[in-house]
C-alpha cells in the first residue's frame, strides 16, 4: 500500500495527541513520493474509506477534518471510538 508509512506514522502518534497539521511536503516525505496533483485540492482530502489513500488515516484511527489548500496544510483528528 502506497501510503502505509502516512497510516504507521499517524498510528505512532501518542494517545494524547487529538489532532495533527502535516505540510503536503512533510506527508510527502513521509509516504516517499510527491503526492498526485489532486491531492492540492481538498476533496481529495475526503474520509472516503473506498479511498487507497484515505484508508490509510482512517485505519491509524483519524480523520481529516480540514485541509487548507493555500497553506498546503492537512488537519487530523483522532476519530471518535
Amino acid at each position: 500500500m502506497k501510503y502505509i508509512r502516512l497510516a504507521a506514522y499517524l498510528a505512532s502518534q501518542p494517545t494524547t495527541a487529538s489532532e495533527l497539521r502535516l505540510t503536503l511536503g512533510e506527508i510527502e516525505e513521509l509516504v516517499g513520493e510527491v503526492l498526485p496533483p489532486d491531492a492540492r485540492f481538498p476533496s481529495w482530502w475526503r474520509n472516503d474509506g473506498r479511498r487507497t489513500h484515505a484508508r490509510a488515516w482512517l485505519t491509524a484511527g483519524w480523520v481529516v477534518t480540514e485541509m487548507v489548500a493555500q497553506d498546503a496544510i492537512v488537519r487530523f483528528e483522532r476519530a471518535q471510538v
